[in-house]
């Protein structure tokens, strides 16, 4: 038996300084004599002893001055140190980042160009958001970008927080609220003359002003060409949460920059150092449409990335930025390894770019010339350098990529049900059938496509910024059998985020690449690109599918699942799906900014909940004439499947309940009827009767209702539970149910059910599944240190979940299944939160305990696993484990001041990630990765196309070095 514990959870707060205003560095001097900062400046990142702006190890290192730059050379974790802006002795929140507030409360002020704003201290406008929010240093910043973006009203902007503060853009001013966290403006008059392009970014950059001057006034109508007789060395660094920022009429090259203390003439090698010895820098132009060449005629390595720098960006919302019709071209006539994009280098006018934390690099095969164009003749594999955990650029293996045979259920030559018990729909398997070891073979494909987009929509009445599948939330079901095959391609039609989709609960036996966990089994899909997912429907029932990048699910990229299979109890009518979701009338991104502050932050609380994206928003109860009751709820009897469904008395319906939140547990029930339910999550169980259903995130259950109450209209409800989070409006989260010949447009006047607050699972005595197994007997026993839960906060004050000090990270351009199939290595970016499981058929032990009182439902990918023990307090050898038949599930509460026990077996060869689901602790690196049967990993299949592997992540490299990717949470 193998044992993992997470324990001990604790919740700590430590107090650092807050931040000052600050000036980016124009002459690479710093420090509180200059009141000079490097983190804006384009001579290095990190302010050193000698208060030079520098990114060499003796800037960063002990010596970096903490609050005047990036001091992640200082740290254990760059990624911690990555807004490392505080001034010592400086303890005032309200003294920092502006002089608008609160001088100027209630009055004009005039801002660039001449646009009047009315400024609004201690306000905030919820709702008509522009824009998903970007960073902004200060409230006259905000405003600058207000101005220049067409269709802005008015701004909030974020000044509680330490670290990167928020700028909000709406289109219209709306009401307002009280909020002492907030500083806000409200546009009176536009520019009075056409704002200056050095002053103002154009209307489609960055949310941040352009800093004047940011390029060189250098320009060149010719080519720069750098030549070496022997061998030549590029490497430009990329430090974290740099930018570049264009204003509307610049074009962009990039060309050599030799500063006079180096010496390029005779140089066996020319190298680019941290210092800048050399550079490859970005000029400013209105006519410049030629190439950047650089050659070599023995190159050994090209690494070309950008470094300037403005404003940090969250991997969550990026900078607005486009492809330019000119290139840069990389030239050796014996390169072994050269850089390439699957993009333009160069960008439009009106671009923002922001460095990668990590440098993004493809490589492609000896060549006399290469483009970096989005044509790319041979793709390479993506693998770490030596020093992963505090590397800022990706060192690539040249490997060509290959295919493998298709699992089971894509062979071209199938025979549907061969060699197996019979001829009917499931081939003759049942409901008692073992789902692991038997599947039906069905031959049958059925296929989807998915636009991922963003727009704005109403879903309870009240407008916001959203992101849609096929332009609807939920997204449109993925409805299959047990057996068939499932393609989805996935087209990312964002303007400036990643995506990808993971099939929460499909098991994908040998078929780990197609799990859809960035940073894990996949690069994110970038912008413009698409990949296709393959997987067969192994296990049958109800669940959901939902973007892993980052919290993106919450901001709608989610819809459900349905695999249709033997049912362990009879119903009339399928009346479909029933997903729940809480919901923010802010976005989730700009919430998560409150929620992992430590200082002024913390637990969110959000508006309202939506059932099949629908509800009704009864307005503000301290002031009512601020919102009018608006929206509507989802009814069954309009919006049912078919064009609708009424109950008719008698018969006995079908729902497919689904808990898509990112915080709540839920309470559901229809008023005056119980539920039989059938299944939770992908396994069908016993069935049992239940007046109302514990429903945690991540979970679903299938359930009969018998209309058996008199005619009328009644409420179906999810009430959160005020016990485990916070909702504005959590006890009107409620859809109708109507029966045939009740009033069709009366409310329901039905009574909720009573209860007791409380955050629970259905009870494990209820959830017995249908087809018997008993947990396996144990094979290996290993000891070692318990996996210890915390949470505190980092240097900065930011929450971040511990597992034995350790703090969940990974890399989005780094994904530990293709470093694994390249390479045979595992990135090592989260230590020992990497778990190796090499040996097959063992049963491994996961035990989770805390003395907290707050619970967390655990998700384990690729697996369904058994529930051993659950229960208060902590888990000792004397607590009592189920080995016979016990709860199976992939999703499951470890209860509040309690401990859960959980088994898998070793037989699916992958990267499987196993995270809390509440969407802010996942970010916040509560996770671990177990990298299961290292070995198989390349003969099973799991990977079963690594040119779709590599070419996303090819794709996804280009796009983060050009547009800033900086992953600013635990990269899951």
């Amino acid at each position: 038996m193998k044992t993992y514990s997470w324990s001990s959870l604790l919740l700590l707060a430590v107090a650092v300084p807050a931040l000052a205003e600050l000036k980016s560095s124009r002459d690479g001097t710093c420090g509180p004599n200059t009141g000079n900062t490097c983190s804006l400046s384009f001579y290095g990142g990190c302010c050193g002893a000698d208060g030079k702006c520098g990114a060499t190890a003796d800037k960063c290192g002990a010596g970096c001055q903490s609050g005047f730059g990036y001091c992640s050379g200082s740290s254990n974790d760059e990624r911690e140190a990555l807004f490392d802006n505080t001034i010592p002795g400086d303890k005032s929140i309200v003294a920092r980042q502006s002089s608008l507030c609160p001088s100027y409360d209630g009055k004009t002020y005039t801002g660039t160009c001449g646009a009047t704003y009315v400024i609004e201290c201690g306000l905030n406008r919820p709702g008509y958001d522009l824009t998903f929010p970007r960073s902004a240093g200060s409230l006259n910043a905000c405003i600058d970008s207000c101005t220049a973006t067409k269709g802005c009203a008015s701004v909030v902007w974020d000044n509680a927080r330490l670290g990167p503060k928020y700028c909000w853009l709406k289109s219209k001013s709306g009401f307002s609220i009280k909020d002492s966290s907030s500083w806000g403006a409200r546009k009176l008059t536009g520019c009075a003359a056409p704002p200056s392009s050095s002053k103002i970014a154009s209307s489609t950059s960055s949310l941040v002003p352009a800093i004047s001057p940011i390029l060189s006034s250098t320009t060149s109508s010719a080519p720069v060409v750098v030549s070496s007789s022997s061998s030549i060395s590029i490497v430009v660094f990329s430090s974290s949460a740099r930018s570049i920022v264009l204003s509307s009429s610049s074009s962009v090259i990039t060309s050599a920059i030799i500063p006079s203390s180096s010496s390029s003439s005779k140089s066996s090698s020319v190298s680019v150092s941290s210092t800048g010895s050399f550079s490859v820098s970005a000029t400013k132009s209105s006519s410049i449409s030629s190439s950047a060449v650089v050659s070599s005629s023995k190159s050994s390595s090209i690494v070309v990335s950008p470094i300037f720098t403005s404003s940090s960006s969250s991997a969550r919302s990026f900078a607005n930025s486009s492809s330019s019709a000119s290139s840069a071209s990389v030239s050796s006539s014996q390169s072994s390894s050269v850089v390439v994009s699957s993009s333009s280098l160069s960008v439009s006018s009106s671009a923002s770019l922001t460095s990668s934390s990590r440098s993004s690099i493809i490589t492609s095969s000896s060549s006399n010339r290469l483009n970096i164009s989005s044509t790319v003749s041979t793709l390479s594999t993506v693998s770490t350098s030596a020093s992963r955990s505090s590397s800022s650029s990706i060192v690539s293996s040249s490997t060509t990529c290959d295919t493998v045979p298709a699992p089971t259920g894509k062979l071209p030559n199938c025979k549907r049900c061969d060699g197996q018990p019979g001829k009917d729909t499931f081939c003759g398997y049942s409901a008692n059938t073992n789902s692991y070891t038997h599947t039906p073979k069905t031959c049958k494909v059925i296929n989807y496509t998915f636009d991922i987009t963003n727009t704005t929509k109403s879903p309870d009445g009240v407008k916001r910024l959203v992101m849609l599948v096929n332009g609807k939330m939920p997204g449109p079901p993925i409805k299959a059998s047990w057996g068939d095959t499932v393609v989805v391609t996935v087209n990312n039609k964002l303007q400036n985020n990643g995506t990808s989709i993971h099939f929460h609960g499909i098991r994908q036996l040998n078929n780990n690449m197609n799990d859809g966990v960035p940073s894990i089994t996949q690069c994110p899909i970038a912008p413009g690109q698409s990949m296709t997912y393959t997987w067969v429907a192994e296990n049958y029932g109800t669940s959901w599918y939902h973007s892993h990048f980052a919290i993106q699910a919450w901001e709608g990229v989610m819809g459900p699942i349905i695999i249709d299979g033997p049912q362990t109890a009879d119903y009339d009518v399928d009346a479909g799906v029933f997903q729940i979701q809480d919901w923010s009338h802010f976005t989730v991104d700009s919430r998560y900014d409150r929620a992992q502050d430590a200082t002024l932050g913390g637990p969110v609380r959000l508006d309202t909940g939506l059932i099949n994206g629908k509800n009704i928003w009864l307005g503000d109860a301290q002031d009512p004439t601020k919102f009018k009751a608006v929206g509507k709820r989802y009814d069954l009897s309009t919006d049912g499947p078919g064009g609708g469904i009424r109950f008719s008395p008698g018969k006995k319906y079908l729902l497919h309940v689904i808990n898509s939140g990112i915080q709540s547990t839920y309470k559901f029930y229809l008023d005056g009827h119980s539920f039989t339910v059938i299944a939770n999550d992908f396994v069908p169980i016993v069935p049992y009767k239940t007046n109302i259903l514990n429903i945690n995130i991540g979970q679903r259950y299938d359930i009969i209702v018998e209309a058996d109450q008199p005619v009328g209209n009644y409420f179906l409800r999810a009430d959160n539970q005020e016990a485990c989070s916070s909702t504005v409006q959590g006890k009107n989260i409620r859809a109708i149910i109507r029966y045939e010949g009740s009033d069709a447009s009366a409310d329901p006047t039905s009574t909720a059910y009573t209860y007791t607050e409380e955050c629970v699972d259905e009870p494990l005595a209820s959830l017995v599944p249908f087809a018997k197994l008993n947990a396996g007997a144990v094979d290996v026993t290993a000891t070692g240190a318990p996996l210890d839960v915390i949470v505190r906060a980092n240097n900065v004050n930011l929450f971040k979940w511990f597992l034995s000090g350790t703090t969940f990270q990974s890399q989005y351009g780094d994904p530990t299944l293709l470093d694994i199939y390249n390479t045979n290595t595992v990135p090592t970016y989260s230590g020992n939160l990497l778990v190796n499981l090499p040996t097959a058929g063992q049963m491994v032990y996961v035990i989770i305990q805390s003395p907290i009182p707050l619970p967390h439902p655990i998700h384990l990918h690729g697996h369904d696993f058994w529930i051993l023990a659950s229960g208060p307090g902590t888990y000792d050898s004397s607590k009592l484990l189920n080995l016979n038949n016990p709860t199976r599930r992939d999703t499951a509460l470890m209860p509040a001041a309690g401990y859960l026990v959980l088994a898998f077996e070793t037989d699916n060869p992958g990267a499987w990630l196993m995270h809390c689901h509440i969407g802010w602790h996942t970010s916040m690196g509560f996770a671990l990765q177990f990298v299961e049967l290292q070995d198989r990993i390349k003969s099973s299949g799991a990977v079963n196309n690594s040119c779709t592997l590599a070419g996303t992540c090819a794709s996804w490299n280009t796009y983060a070095a050009a547009n800033g990717v900086t992953v600013l949470d635990s990269g899951v």
